[in-house]
């Protein structure tokens, strides 16, 4: 009996071994990451033209297989397009684009839709293949849109767009779309023929706007099969002002004024009045103090630094210097620099005081 127990209790281990063993197996099966063979291919056009027009193609063949590829055949037969790219990396998903300009033609069909096939074996034998496509609605211009705004700006500024739309056609158009995805603007309403609408737009910049951006605004609509569309862009620059300078720094710098005089209180002072101010600046007389803080944010100004400013350079809520330089300097037409004012006057002065300072040392462009 003990050796039947014995025997028995063999059998249970082993077969409790083999399901753990399996049981890890599969665990680890379904665990591990699969490789996968394959090729990648994007195409991109202008989603709207007229006869005449020039479409812009971009094409982007990448690799996200798990494998390096070979010998990769990229065509476009409309592009006139055959090309070999002899090698790309596993995981390359940069790739190779191709950019292409075609005029569009009035023997073209519309909707004008051509097609890009690629092609390739990779390190394991595989063949790989894709294809994508690129559709361009043809339209008719029957509706003229323009659209301005400012050239330049600073970020943190309001820009004023003006965007105006008219219909050229002969006939009435309903349900006309206009829309500014950066603006977050969509009207939609009728153009009878011949008929204008404009819109006033505002946009402020943003702080972390780069040096030039452009936004575009479309216009189109249906006419029983003739889908008709416009647009018009507007590209702004993005000024890098100068930096503000400290007090202290037109104080002991009057080599670098930009001018030999200066307004303040609506008194004209000499250049040489004005470092007295600076140096005679102290904190027994509000107005004094003002006055070197106006000073020097004027210079700024004069000098091309940004007219709007907030703490910490986050112009999110940001301020307009130039209001703040003009109840300044209002404040010491009524106050004139000496006159020590006492109680709310002289917490007015330090308040108007200590914005200038902030914006005299901010730093922010």
């Amino acid at each position: 009996m003990v050796k039947i127990k014995k025997y028995v209790g063999w059998k249970v281990l082993a077969l409790l071994g083999m399901l753990a063993a399996f049981s890890f197996a599969y665990v680890f099966a379904t665990h591990m990451p699969t490789a996968f063979h394959g090729i990648g291919v994007l195409k991109s056009a202008d989603p709207f033209a007229a006869i005449g027009d020039t479409v812009t193609y971009q094409i982007k063949v990448y690799n996200p297989s798990n494998y390096d590829l070979y010998n990769i055949n990229v065509t476009d037969p409309m592009l006139e397009l055959n090309d070999t790219i002899p090698f790309m990396a596993a995981s390359n998903t940069t790739g190779v684009t191709y950019t292409f300009h075609r005029e569009v033609l009035e023997t073209d069909p519309d909707s004008l839709v051509n097609t890009v096939y690629v092609e390739a074996i990779d390190s394991e034998g595989v063949h790989s293949s894709a294809s994508t496509q690129a559709i361009t609605v043809l339209v008719e211009r029957l509706i003229v849109i323009s659209k301005t705004g400012l050239e330049y700006a600073c970020r943190g500024e309001t820009i004023d767009y003006t965007i105006m739309v008219n219909n050229t056609g002969n006939v009435d158009l309903f349900d006309v779309v206009v829309e500014d995805e950066m603006l977050g603007f969509t009207w939609k309403g009728d153009l009878s023929e011949g008929e204008s609408n404009v819109f006033n737009l505002t946009y402020k910049v943003p702080c972390d706007a780069e040096e030039a951006f452009t936004n575009t605004a479309t216009v189109w609509a249906q006419l029983n099969d003739t889908t008709i569309y416009n647009e018009a862009s507007w590209t702004t620059e993005i000024l890098h002002p100068f930096v503000p300078h400290s007090m202290g720094y037109w104080k002991n710098h009057p080599e670098n004024w930009p001018v030999d005089e200066i307004d303040i209180g609506n008194v004209t002072y000499t250049k040489e009045e004005a470092l007295t101010i600076l140096k005679e600046a102290n904190a027994k007389d509000a107005t004094k103090m003002l006055a070197a803080q106006l000073i020097a944010a004027k210079l700024n100004r004069i000098s091309g630094a940004s007219p709007w400013f907030s703490h910490n350079c986050n112009c999110a809520n940001s301020l307009s210097i130039d209001d703040i330089i003009e109840e300044a300097d209002t404040f010491l037409t009524n106050h004139s620099i000496g006159s020590d004012p006492r109680g709310e006057d002289r917490e007015v002065a330090l308040q108007l005081k200590n914005t200038l300072d902030a914006y005299n040392n901010s730093e922010c462009d």
